[in-house]
């Protein structure tokens, strides 16, 4: 097997040290509470000093860009674009160990699968790549490519949308960034139902099958489904904001493997007002065009 790092599963799960106390109130009495040590070595004048190998620098220079796999069970690719080790190290290493597991998974999988029927058995394919959609304040968008063929008549593929906090490396959903997220499905329900028969026409080639496809639309998610699927962030075409969200439906989700699958861009200015004060001033502009992986 060939690897372009092997991954620990110990070093993906460590994660970056931080301080745990927290001041004590002006006038009153310190904070006694024992503060976690940061790793390091003792100087000689007792000071500790911080082994640089630990620094969030030398985290994200350690993570792996790519990983490679080619054995008699599964050939695999994953790719992770720059971008996605500009944040903390949380958030790098929380890719990094998703695609790593999904890689042992198949791998475990095809094993199964050829002691049980070696003659029908055909090697496992997988391909990931993550790219980051958008980014403003402590947000940011990421969208990972997943194709999966494990020998039957057409692979599989999907797109993984995400949305992290940027200083903790935490995902996060949606509806995190909504005052109230039963409000805005319902509020934004329509859109999406319309937004969706749009590109279902537009790909038909049948300019009248547009009502055909908003009942189908409505038909195939309720309003708590609106926002309850793979969403991320795109960015604006004002610098430095975000300019809306991402809607992805993989094939059979919303339609046929035919159709392919759907990516619908719901402007910022139709949800702004929507979003918790703290993010509201993140959101401007238009949605920029995006270059999908996988497209």
């Amino acid at each position: 097997m060939k690897q372009t790092l092997l991954l620990s599963a110990a070093f993906l799960m460590a994660g970056l040290s931080g301080a745990c106390g927290q001041a004590g109130e002006a006038g009153g009495t310190p904070d006694t509470r024992p503060v976690a040590e940061l790793p390091g070595t003792d100087t000689p004048d007792g000071e500790t000093q911080v082994n640089p190998a630990d620094s969030p620098e030398a985290i994200l220079a350690a993570l792996p860009r790519t990983i490679v796999v080619d054995n008699d069970v599964l050939t695999a690719d994953v790719s992770i674009d720059e971008a996605v080790f500009s944040f903390t190290p949380a958030l790098a290493q929380d890719i990094v160990a998703d695609a790593q597991a999904r890689i042992d998974a198949m791998e475990a999988d095809a094993k199964t699968y050829q002691k049980v029927d070696p003659d029908y058995f055909r090697p496992y394919a997988l391909k990931i790549d993550w790219q980051v959609t958008g980014a403003a304040g402590m947000l940011a968008g990421l969208e990972g490519f997943i194709y999966t063929h494990t020998g039957g008549a057409h692979g599989n593929y999907m797109t993984d949308g995400r949305i992290y906090n940027t200083q903790t490396g935490e995902r996060m959903r949606i509806g995190d960034l909504f005052s109230d997220k039963e409000a805005a499905a319902v509020a934004l329900a329509p859109k999406v139902y319309e937004l969706v028969a749009r590109a279902k026409t537009a790909r038909s080639g049948s300019p009248d099958s547009y009502e055909m496809f908003l009942g189908e639309s409505k038909d195939a998610m309720s309003v708590s489904d609106v926002l309850a699927g793979n969403i991320s962030l795109i960015a604006s075409t004002e610098a430095g904001k975000l300019g809306g969200l991402a809607l992805h439906y993989a094939p059979y989700e919303i339609g046929s493997y035919a159709e392919g699958a759907y990516h619908i861009t719901l402007p910022q200015a139709d949800f702004r007002t929507l979003l918790k004060p703290a993010y509201r001033t993140l959101f401007a502009g238009e949605p920029a065009e995006i270059q999908r992986l996988g497209e």
